[in-house]
Order: C-alpha cells, then structure tokens, then sequence
C-alpha cells in the first residue's frame, strides 16, 4: 500500500474532489513523466494515451451504488458518476496534458498493463500516432480485496485459522513457503514513442521495446493456467518478433506472485524456453504486490537497469526444487541488455515484452 503520497502537490484541491483514489495516482505520474521527459517531448495532436488498469472505478461505483441504494438517486452526487467509468484515469491524463492522439483503457487483470503497452507499441509501428503515454494505475479498493480474499488466493494473514509464523502474510515469489498473492497499488507510466521522433529531438532513450508476444491459454474460471505451454508461446512470439533467439536473452523479469501454482506454471516455461541455459531472473511482486499496473513496473524496471544489474527478489528465502529458476534475494549480474518481461492473468492470457536497454561500454 502507498503511504505518504499527497496529490496536492500534483493537482489543485478542488480538481481533486472530482477524482477518485486511481485518476490522482495515474495524473500524479503522468506529471513526473511529462516532468521528467522534458519540453518537446509531447505533442498533444499526435500523443495518445494507453493505459491499463484492474480496479479502475470500483471505489467510485461502490460509493455510489450505496447512495442511490440508501438514500435514493437524488441523494447520488453527480461529479462522481465520471468516475465510475473504467476509462477515467486516462481520459483525465488527456485532458490535463492536452493529448489528442488516441486514448485506450484496458483492464484484463493483471495484464492490463502489457495489453496498453502491446497496443501503444503497435499504434506506433502501423504510423497511428507518433507517440504515446503508456502503462497502468491500480489501487487498492476495499471491496476488491474482499472478493480476492473469498477467493482464498491471498497469503493469509499470521496467525488465522491457527496457522504457523511461517505462513505470515506475504509475497514470496518463487520460495519454497509461498502461500498466496499479497495485492498491490501503484501508476507507472511510461513514453513510448517511434525511433524517428525520438531521434530528432535528441530524446535520451532509456530502452526499446523490440518484441511482444500474446497468447492465451484455456483455464477454469478464475484461475491460473494449468501448465507453462501458453506463456512458452509467448515468449517465442515475442523473441521472434524482435528477430532474436533465446540465447540472446540475459534476464527475465517474471510474473511470479507468490502464488503457488503461478509460480510452478512460469518456472516450467522458462526451463522449457532455456532449457539447460541459466537465464537470471526476477520477480517484483514480493515488493510491489499483484495488480493491473505491475506489468508496467516490470517494464520500467528493465529498462532502468543500464547498470546491468538485475534487482534482488524481495520475499524469496528458499529455493523450491520445483522452481529450479535462477531467482535470487541479492542483485544479479548481467551478461547483456535484453530482457523478456512476462505477464500472467488469471483466466489465461499471457502476455511477454521483449525490452533493449543500450549498451554500457
């Protein structure tokens, strides 16, 4: 959970009465990004927005379906029922950054992410757009982790149901004693844009995006995929798509949650991929938690590891033989650039980013 963050500092308070908890977290971001990618960057008649999300307009939808339900509809504000809508947060990035190019939510669980980022990168090559706001903003809603927690998928807190100290709540992505998802909140959002933009105004380019794959596999409602097939599918997609080989491939940024089937299910994958070869790897949500806008942070996170540095695996203590990947709680070293970034939904979809980051002489 987010502490601390103050959206004034980002939006005028009375602007923000008419913005749920995820449309201040997806506006903040876009602010440092817009900030941070400095003037010229944004043109508003050819930058769209993308973005991905999984709770969008829950916390809004609840409020108001308890008003009307209580106190009838005169009683429903009516500035809130904006915000209802799952399109809102980058509906709302448009507006404040004057962006006109295309404007695209998608919310597919815990993909929501890579599907904006897949769409923003094809916008882009089919010359759609020149450029493109992309990424994804969840929060934490109340009622959504109620139903997560009738799923019985979370890790239990310590202690219920008279459990050991071991099963304490938490995320432990690839460990032996992994019992459950912990969920996430967070807007990460990215700039993507065609090399000959970037080119000409002398963009200082973090990474390239050169592959994406999609796929989906058949599953029961609700749940994780049965064995690694479709994500191996993916990941060739998408290191065919950027005409590479898997030995081309230093490090994987996983999807691995905590969850014990996930975890199994994505370890089979890559060994399938790899084969005898160790290929580094790391998994974000032991920090981040599980939520639609992970996969932009996995996405942010190769591409900010110039120094070739894959980041430590928050949660991981104890290696399970039935996940012989080579995960690891301390930094890793890289032998080059180039990472498959992999998504996993449950009810299927599979998605895996190839990112580029520039060689460091």
């Amino acid at each position: 959970m987010i502490t601390g963050f103050d959206p004034e500092a980002f939006v005028t308070p009375m602007r923000l009465r008419r913005m749920d908890a995820g449309s201040r977290l997806a506006l903040a971001c876009a602010h440092v990004l817009i900030d941070d990618v400095g003037p010229g960057a944004v043109n508003g008649s050819a930058t769209g927005v993308a973005l991905g999300t999984w709770s969008a307009g829950l916390d809004a939808l609840s409020e108001y379906l308890a008003a009307l339900t209580d106190h009838g509809p005169t009683a429903v504000p009516a500035m809130m029922f904006s915000n209802t809508i799952s399109n809102a947060p980058a509906s709302l990035c448009a507006i404040e950054f004057g962006l006109r190019g295309p404007n695209v939510t998608f919310n597919q669980r815990e993909v929501s992410a890579f599907a904006a980022i897949a769409y923003a990168v094809d916008a882009i090559r089919h010359g759609r757009t020149t450029a493109m706001v992309a990424g994804g903003a969840d929060w934490l809603d109340e009622t959504f982790f109620k139903v997560y927690d009738s799923f019985r998928v979370l890790s239990p807190a310590a202690g219920r149901g008279g459990q050991p100290a071991t099963d304490a709540e938490a995320a432990r992505p690839f460990d032996a004693n992994r019992n459950g998802l912990v969920l996430g909140e967070g807007a990460f959002l990215i700039l993507l844009e065609s090399a000959r933009a970037a080119r000409e105004r002398g963009a200082r380019v973090h990474a390239e995006i050169v592959g994406i794959g999609a796929t989906s596999s058949v599953t029961g409602l609700n749940q994780w995929p049965a064995d690694g097939s479709g994500l191996v599918r993916a990941m060739r997609l998408a290191i065919d798509d950027a005409s590479l080989d898997a030995d081309d491939v230093g490090a994987v940024i996983a999807a691995a949650n905590g969850s014990p089937q996930l975890d199994r299910v994505e370890a089979e994958a890559l060994r399938s991929l790899f084969g005898r070869r160790v290929a580094a790897v790391a998994a974000l949500k032991g920090a981040l938690g599980e939520s639609g806008a992970a996969g932009a942070a996995a996405v942010v996170t190769a591409a900010l590891s110039t120094d070739r540095l894959l980041p430590p695996t928050a949660g991981f203590y104890h290696a399970d033989p039935e996940c012989p990947v080579a995960v690891s709680a301390a930094p890793q070293p890289l032998s080059t650039g180039v990472f498959i970034v992999n998504g996993i939904a449950g009810g299927g979809a599979h998605y895996s980013i190839v990112v580029s980051t520039p060689t460091v002489a």
